[in-house]
């Protein structure tokens, strides 16, 4: 096999690798596209206030979204996109244990945090920035966090901060708890995603990744097999 052929190979390998983890089907999927349906059958979200449109849910601060039957308890993975007025101070993003715990998921200015164990690198949020945050937790309790794909803060769960341990698994999404208070901000969200598995961080990655259009696939291909041409007409000389 010529040193070619293993590249042409290896590119096309990669290729049907990246369409794959492009593949991966949530078990819930709410497109927010004028209402609050699972597109797969399963149970709504449930709105606090705020206000539905064509597109897109829009919050205001302690307003928010709550989903009951969608998630396991302790294996998942969340995707979802959306955007805060302000970024300022602690923001929630996601409550695991129905409003009766100040831990869980944050903005911290412009930092991923989960209160009170990690805060990630800062520049991931900014105010009124659309961005796609992806959360997971496997079986052994490894809890990871991305923004836009990229990894921002991993711990091990230990003492199951990060599980739906309440009825229905109930989640909440950008709606402050019950002990502190005050540290929620409005915005609007896209789409929320679910799975009942952890997603691998390349799977998280390629959901971040833009999706080529069929055509860009078609030239793709097309410029790759030109090349095997030119490199057979070669060896051949």
């Amino acid at each position: 096999m010529s040193v070619f052929t293993r590249k042409f190979t290896a590119a096309v390998a990669f290729t049907l690798a990246v369409g794959a983890a492009q593949a991966a089907t949530p078990s819930h999927l709410y497109e927010l596209n004028g209402n609050f349906l699972d597109s797969f059958g399963g149970a709504s979200l449930v709105p606090n206030g705020g206000t539905l449109g064509a597109g897109s849910y829009s919050f205001g601060p302690n307003q928010g979204l709550a989903l009951d039957r969608a998630l396991n308890a302790n294996v998942y993975t969340v995707d979802f996109s959306f955007n805060f007025d302000q970024t300022s101070g602690f923001r929630r993003i996601l409550d695991f244990k129905d409003g009766a715990s100040d831990t869980g998921l944050y903005s911290l200015g412009t930092s991923l945090n989960f209160y009170n164990v990690v805060t990630g690198t800062g520049g991931a949020f900014a105010d009124g920035q659309q961005v796609r945050v992806t959360v997971s937790r496997d079986a052994a309790g490894s809890f990871s966090g991305y923004v836009n794909g990229v990894l921002q803060i991993a711990f091990n769960d230990s003492g199951n901060l990060a599980d739906f341990s309440t009825i229905n698994q109930r989640a909440h999404f950008f709606q402050d708890d019950n002990q502190v208070g005050g540290e929620a901000s409005g915005g609007s969200v896209d789409y929320i995603a679910t799975y009942d598995r952890a997603l691998s961080g390349a799977e998280v990655a390629a959901l971040a990744a833009p999706v080529p259009e069929p055509e860009s696939y078609i030239l793709m291909l097309a410029g790759l097999l030109a090349l095997a041409g030119v490199a057979k007409r070669r060896a051949r000389g």
